[in-house]
């Protein structure tokens, strides 16, 4: 019996691991797709402007401009999902994880009382 529990241990090991190479030749292939994207917009926006920054200027290419706005507007979205999910997720399973020890310490000091 024991030999079928690690045979069932084993299978589902090896369809996680296809499972993660097929996530990251996934994301892979959507980077290299974000890459020539970004690429072709840039060359085919090739026209000089001039971006004014108030204490500055800069004079870029428009592809390249649009590019950098997308990739800003993709990290702060990045941020604001940070704070705004991962963050109190995380605080929410510490209090969880407090109270689940806590109820594991009581469970086993009614058990040695007995």
């Amino acid at each position: 019996m024991h030999k079928g529990l690690c045979y069932n241990d084993i299978s589902i090991d090896v369809n996680l691991s296809y499972m993660l190479i097929f996530k990251r030749l996934f994301l892979f292939v959507i980077a290299l797709t974000i890459i020539a994207f970004s690429i072709a917009m840039s060359g085919l926006n090739n026209q000089e402007v001039v971006l004014d920054l108030y204490f500055f200027k800069l004079e870029l290419s428009l592809g390249f401009i649009v590019v950098a706005t997308l990739f800003s507007g993709l990290l702060v979205g990045l941020f604001i999902a940070l704070f705004s999910f991962h963050i109190p997720l995380k605080s929410q399973l510490r209090k969880l994880n407090r109270s689940h020890v806590q109820l594991l310490q009581q469970k086993r000091l009614e058990n040695s009382d007995d």
